[in-house]
C-alpha cells in the first residue's frame, strides 16, 4: 500500500511538473531568452571556468535560494545531481550527506566528505566535519566535486563541499532577518559591514530555535561571525571568525510498529534518559593569496580552533560522552601558468598540515540526564600531513590532459587514562598514495567531453575507532579505499546549461555503521570487502525567458556489496543501505519586478535499512514553495517572504538510522510546514 501512494505522489508530482512547464514555455514567447552567466569553480584548488574543469563539478548560488530559511545545506545541495541529504530537523545530530555513496555511512555529521569555507578546511584531520559552526545565511555560493579527489585534499575526500560566504558591501550596510512558522521554528539574524580603503568587514548574529516535528526534538542555536578582508597590489588577506553556543534534543529513531502508532513521538529511552548534546566551539581562520608575477602566484593559510562538546545517549551503562577538543592546521600552495614547448599549461605544488587533540570522558548516564560514575577517559590525537603535485596542459587540437599526485602520513592514536580496566590504547600510522588523471576534448567552444580517473582513501575517525568490547581502540578497522572511473559531458548553449556523467567506483574495506543491543544511539563501525557503485548524473538549468528559468536534476545509482560476509551470512549482491537508486529535482522560478517565486519537487526512491535489506523506508516526492518580494523604501529595501515545506502532505522519513538496534531505524519527516519572514537591508 505504501508503494502504491509513493507512486501515485511521483506521478502527482510529475503531472504539476508538466503543467508548469507549459506555462512557462508560453512565457516565453513574451520575452526573449536571455543568456546564463558563466560559473567560475574554485573547489578544484585552482580558479577556473566551470565549463573547463574536467571533473563533475556543480555551483549553486544564493541567488537560486530566494526565500531558503538557512535550516540547513539541504536546500542547496538537493539540486545537485548525486548528491542526498538527509536530516533537516534533528539538530542532535546534523545534515547527513553523501556524494556518490561517500558518507552514507554517518550517523551524525559527515563523513567521507572534505568541507571547505573559504577555501579553508572545516575536516578534521581525522576526516570529521561538523556543519553546526557557522551562519548558513552567509553562505554565498556552494561547490561540490562529486567523486573522489584525496590527490587535492586527502583523507575524506570521496567528494568536496566548498563553501564560499559573503563579502562585505563596497559601503556601510546592514541587514535584519526575522522569520517564524510552524514546530515553534523562530530565527533572528542581524549582519553590518563595509570598506574604508583596503580594509572592508562583516559581522554577523544569529539566533534560531526550533522545536522539531517530534516530541524532544528542541533545539538552539547561537552563532557569530566575523570577516576581515585586506585588498592591496601586494596580495589579499582574508580572516574569518566564527563562535557557536548550541544545545539540542534528540527524539531518536523509532521501529515501524511506533511509526504507525504515531509519528510524532520520541523513542520512550530518548525521553526517559532525557536524549540530546551541548556544543560551545570558536574557531579562526587566516588566508593570504599574492602574486609572484604575471604567471606565479602563492597562497597561505591556516587555521585554530576549540570545541567542547557533552551528550546524553538513551541507556545507561556509559551513556554520556565528554570531550575538550583542540585543532588547527596549515598550508601552502604554489600556482604557475605558462607556456611548455609551445602548450599552455597551469600547474600547482603544496602542504597541509593538520592536528587534533581530544580529551574524551565517558559516564554512566541516569534517569533524566544525570551524570553519573566515570567509565571511561582517554586522550585521542590525529596529526597529518600531505604533499601534492597537480597539472594541466594544453595539447592543441581541443585536447588538453591533466595529472594530479600526492602522498599522506596520517597517524590516529588513543592513550588510555582510565587505568582501572586494563590499558586499552593504540595507534595506527596510515601511509597513503593518491593519484588521479583526466583527458579532456572541446567537441565545440562550448562543449565538452572528459574522462577521469582518480582514487581516494578514508580512514576511520578517532571516535569511530572506538572498541565495541569496551574502551579503546579498536585494532581491526581497516581504512578504506576507492577507485573512481568516470566519462563526462558538458556545455552551455547561451540560455541554457548542462552536464551528463557516468561513474563506476571500486570500493575495498568500505566503512559501515551499526549498533549492538543497550547501546542505542552509540555507533560502531565494521569494514566490507568490497562494494561497487555505478551511476548516471544528469542537470540543466535553462533560462526560458526573462522572466523564467527551469532547472532539473536527476541519479540513477546502483550500490552493491560485492563481497561482504558477517556472522557467517553472505551479503554479496544486497544493496548498501541508506541510498535510493533513483532521485529527481525539478524546480520553476519566476521573477518580475518586484515579485519573485519558485516551486520544486524532489524524489527519491526506496532505500534499504540495514545491510541484510530486510528494512527500507519508501520513496517519495516532496513540493516546496517560495513566494518573496522586494520593496523600494527610501535607503531601505523590505522583502518580505514566505515558504511552503511539503506542500502535499505527504508522510515521510527525514532520517533513516543505518543497522540500528531493535529495528529503530526511522525519523519521521513533518508533514506540511508553512514559516514566513522579512528581511529588512540598508
Amino acid at each position: 500500500m505504501e508503494i502504491r501512494k509513493s507512486r501515485r505522489a511521483l506521478a502527482e508530482r510529475s503531472a504539476l511538473l508538466v503543467v508548469l512547464s507549459v506555462s512557462s514555455a508560453y512565457a516565453q514567447t513574451a520575452s526573449p531568452p536571455l543568456e546564463l552567466a558563466p560559473v567560475e569553480v574554485h573547489a578544484q584548488r585552482v580558479d577556473s571556468d566551470w565549463l573547463d574543469a574536467g571533473t563533475a563539478i556543480t555551483s549553486v548560488g544564493a541567488a537560486d535560494l530566494t526565500a531558503d530559511r538557512a535550516l540547513s545545506l539541504a536546500e542547496s545541495l538537493q539540486r545537485v545531481p548525486g548528491v542526498f541529504a538527509q536530516n533537516q530537523y534533528n539538530f542532535s545530530q546534523g545534515l547527513r550527506l553523501s556524494i556518490r555513496g561517500f558518507g552514507a555511512r554517518a550517523s551524525f555529521g559527515v563523513r567521507g566528505i572534505r568541507v571547505l569555507v573559504d577555501g579553508v578546511p572545516l575536516t578534521l584531520p581525522d576526516g570529521q566535519t561538523e556543519l553546526d559552526g557557522f551562519d548558513l545565511s552567509l553562505v554565498d555560493r556552494v561547490e561540490v566535486i562529486r567523486g573522489p579527489a584525496s590527490t587535492l585534499y586527502g583523507n575524506a575526500a570521496g567528494g568536496v563541499l566548498a563553501l564560499t560566504t559573503r563579502e562585505p558591501p563596497p559601503d556601510f550596510g546592514a541587514s535584519l532577518d526575522l522569520s517564524g512558522g510552524e514546530l515553534g521554528y523562530r530565527s533572528q539574524r542581524a549582519s553590518a559591514g563595509g570598506t574604508a580603503g583596503n580594509w572592508s568587514g562583516l559581522g554577523a548574529y544569529s539566533r534560531l530555535r526550533s522545536d522539531g516535528p517530534r516530541a524532544q526534538g528542541r533545539g538552539e542555536s547561537d552563532a557569530f561571525s566575523g570577516k576581515l578582508s585586506y585588498q592591496g597590489a601586494a596580495g589579499s588577506l582574508r580572516l574569518n571568525l566564527n563562535a557557536i553556543d548550541n544545545e539540542s534534543l534528540d527524539p531518536g529513531g523509532l521501529n515501524a510498529g511506533e511509526v504507525q502508532a504515531d509519528r510524532s513521538q520520541a523513542a520512550p529511552n530518548n525521553l526517559l534518559y532525557d536524549a540530546g548534546e551541548t556544543i560551545r566551539q570558536q574557531r579562526v581562520s587566516a588566508a593570504w593569496d599574492a602574486p609572484l608575477s604575471e604567471q606565479d602566484s602563492y597562497r597561505l593559510w591556516l587555521y585554530a580552533g576549540q570545541r567542547e562538546f557533552a551528550n546524553r545517549l538513551p541507556f545507561s551503562s556509559g551513556g554520556q560522552s565528554a570531550f575538550d577538543r583542540d585543532f588547527g592546521g596549515a598550508g601552502a600552495q604554489y600556482m604557475r601558468r605558462s607556456q611548455w614547448f609551445g602548450l599552455a599549461q597551469q600547474w600547482s605544488v603544496g602542504l597541509d598540515l593538520e592536528a587534533q587533540r581530544d580529551d574524551r570522558h565517558r559516564y554512566d548516564n541516569g534517569e533524566g540526564g544525570l551524570r553519573g560514575a566515570e567509565t571511561l577517559h582517554q586522550r585521542e590525537k590525529a596529526d597529518g600531513a600531505g604533499l601534492f603535485g597537480e597539472g594541466e596542459v594544453e595539447l592543441g587540437g581541443g585536447f588538453s590532459v591533466s595529472a594530479g599526485v600526492r602522498y599522506d602520513r596520517l597517524k590516529l592514536a588513543v592513550d588510555d587514562r582510565f587505568e582501572s580496566d586494563g590499558d586499552d590504547g593504540g595507534s595506527r600510522t596510515l601511509h597513503e598514495w593518491s593519484l588521479a588523471g583526466g583527458l579532456e576534448y572541446a567537441i565545440a567552444s562550448q562543449h565538452r567531453l572528459y574522462l577521469r580517473l582518480s582514487d581516494s582513501f578514508e580512514s576511520p575517525t578517532i571516535n569511530e575507532l572506538a572498541n565495541p568490547d569496551g574502551g579503546g581502540f579498536n585494532r581491526d578497522l581497516q581504512a578504506a579505499h576507492a577507485l573512481n572511473r568516470e566519462l563526462g559531458f558538458k556545455g552551455r548553449g547561451g540560455a541554457f546549461r548542462y552536464e551528463l556523467a557516468l561513474y563506476n567506483i571500486e570500493l575495498d574495506d568500505e566503512l559501515l555503521s551499526y549498533e549492538i543491543e543497550g547501546q542505542s544511539g552509540r555507533t560502531y563501525y565494521r569494514n566490507a570487502g568490497r562494494s561497487s557503485r555505478d551511476g548516471v548524473e544528469a542537470s540543466l538549468d535553462w533560462r526560458l525567458s526573462s522572466a523564467w528559468q527551469l532547472s532539473l536534476a536527476y541519479t540513477w545509482s546502483r550500490n552493491r556489496f560485492d563481497e561482504y560476509t558477517l556472522d557467517g551470512v553472505d551479503y554479496a549482491g544486497n544493496t548498501v543501505p541508506g541510498l535510493p537508486r533513483h532521485q529527481g529535482f525539478a524546480e520553476l522560478a519566476w521573477a518580475h519586478g518586484i515579485w519573485s517565486a519558485r516551486v520544486n519537487v524532489v524524489a527519491y526512491d526506496h532505500y534499504e535499512a540495514d545491510d541484510a535489506n530486510t528494512q527500507r523506508a519508501n520513496g517519495v516526492a516532496l513540493s516546496n514553495l517560495r513566494v518573496a518580494a522586494s520593496l523600494p523604501l527610501s535607503d531601505l529595501r523590505i522583502e518580505p517572504y514566505a515558504g511552503v515545506d511539503n506542500l502535499f502532505d505527504r508522510e515521510y522519513y527525514d532520517n533513516l538510522r543505518i543497522n540500528a538496534s531493535f529495528g529503530r531505524y526511522y525519523e519521521p519527516g513533518p508533514g506540511r510546514t508553512v514559516y514566513a519572514g522579512i528581511k529588512l537591508i540598508y
